[in-house]
């Protein structure tokens, strides 16, 4: 199932911002800024994507997951999930 068009959109703008912070992010170690300032930068761009991890995930539960689990092969979907959990926890 793709991403709903309301998602997408959402993504997209996060996406953009965090585009613009890469950019500062690029310029700041460009001009040598102080090494706390990058790291503080680095971390705002690790949570603004983590947010649109976020985001994906949400609708794939609403979606995928409970469609899954509602039908025959839930087992499938399941193990699929706990890879995800998984996966995101690292």
């Amino acid at each position: 199932m793709a991403i709903d068009e309301k998602v997408q959109e959402s993504a997209d703008r996060r996406l953009a911002i965090i585009e613009g912070q890469l950019r500062g992010l690029r310029k700041m170690i460009d001009e040598k800024k102080y090494c706390i300032d990058v790291l503080t930068q680095i971390s705002a761009i690790h949570e603004a994507l983590r947010g649109v991890g976020k985001l994906v995930v949400r609708y794939h539960l609403e979606t995928c997951v409970t469609e899954g689990l509602q039908g025959d092969d839930r087992e499938k979907h399941y193990q699929e999930l706990m890879d995800l959990i998984y996966k995101l926890s690292k």
